[in-house]
């Protein structure tokens, strides 16, 4: 067929095709042309059919994105802040389990999803967030005080936070942090654990701490709670980032000391394993010599020899809420009453597996 029919434009006239030149070409309204794309149900099946030949004889591909969005206000995205570097959320355990509960609330949704990480560029990535062609925002596990957060509020879309920072103006998805800690703790102490460590979060991301992370403050509290009388101080080390690698050297320090531990408290799994290869390179029997708890139930500490002992929580809940709650949101419009203070508070469980038993010796 002809490049060129009926006097219509067509590439080859050194212009971009548009929607009026598809419905010349069709015999139709240009209102017609655009139902046919965007609403088919709205026109009979003869006029969406002759929309689309037309459209393939111009090689026109559909509707300028930029000015659909134009239109109808809105960009088709959302924006997930989180705390770490990107190659974090690729790499730690439990992060995809999250990131799948987003997509799975986003499924039916035909919206897209822009990543917002942290960086040492502070101000360059608060730009990024200003910028953003994004519908709203999900906070993940961001610091108080971050400057992204600021900026993204500042631009008044719905946001939902998920985690922390727990003051945040929103709504608010997370779990009872300083409780699951204290059970994880209780668990030592009613194995007969007296000497016990933890690895710990870094608590806050700047040296002035101002950029202070909630869940750290929380967890740590709780460990501090549960062990009660056995609560050390001196035995608590901060793992950054959190990894395995951070983890095992402190745990070979803490284990080669004067007193070294007979179990050790992971503020994530990530790092229980770390402090699992520690005791294998010391030749520490796990949970003979070393009992270790770690948190999150990723899949990693179901398939570490020994399983983890570890506090489970619902990463993958947490995204798809997170998803439902900032497309209701989004829907309700900025200007319905919203329910800016909604908060869930999902449940932790203690599960116990083979990572965990009595001290063998008091005195070793």
């Amino acid at each position: 067929m002809s490049s060129k029919v009926w006097g219509v434009a067509s590439p080859q006239d050194g212009r971009r095709v548009r929607l009026r030149d598809v419905a010349a070409r069709a015999g139709v309204s240009i209102g017609s042309a655009s139902q046919a794309f965007g609403r088919p149900e709205l026109v009979s099946e003869d006029v969406r059919e002759r929309v689309l030949a037309a459209a393939e004889d111009l090689g026109y591909t559909g509707p300028d994105p930029a000015a659909r969005r134009l239109r109808l206000g809105r960009a088709g995205a959302l924006g997930l802040i989180f705390s770490e570097r990107l190659r974090y959320q690729f790499t730690d355990p439990a992060a995809p389990a999250f990131l799948a509960g987003l997509a799975q609330g986003m499924e039916d949704s035909s919206l897209g999803l822009l990543l917002i990480p942290d960086s040492r560029l502070r101000e360059a990535t608060v730009n990024t967030v200003r910028g953003a062609a994004v519908d709203g925002f999900v906070i993940y596990s961001a610091a108080r005080n971050d400057p992204r957060v600021e900026a993204a509020l500042a631009r008044q879309l719905p946001t939902v936070t998920v985690d922390q920072p727990r003051d945040a103006p929103t709504p608010f998805i997370g779990i009872d942090d300083r409780g699951g800690a204290r059970a994880a703790a209780e668990h030592l102490r009613e194995l007969g654990h007296e000497r016990v460590a933890v690895l710990s979060f870094v608590a806050t991301l700047d040296p002035e701490g101002a950029l202070a992370l909630d869940l750290s403050t929380e967890r740590l509290a709780g460990y501090k709670e549960g062990l009660g009388t056995a609560w050390d101080e001196r035995a608590v080390r901060t793992c950054r980032p959190n990894a395995a690698e951070p983890a095992r050297t402190a745990a070979l320090e803490l284990l080669q000391s004067a007193t070294p531990p007979t179990a050790m408290l992971a503020m994530s799994d990530v790092l229980a394993l770390g402090a699992l290869q520690a005791a294998a390179e010391l030749g520490l029997a796990v949970p003979g010599e070393l009992s270790l708890v770690g948190f999150d139930d990723s899949p990693a500490a179901v398939l570490s020899t020994p399983p983890l002992t570890t506090i489970a929580q619902p990463q993958e809940e947490k995204g798809r809420l997170a998803a439902q709650w900032l497309i209701e949101a989004m829907e309700r419009g900025p200007s319905a009453p919203g329910r800016r203070r909604r908060r869930a508070i999902l449940p932790t469980e203690l599960v116990v597996r083979q990572s965990t038993a009595p001290p063998a010796t008091l005195g070793r």
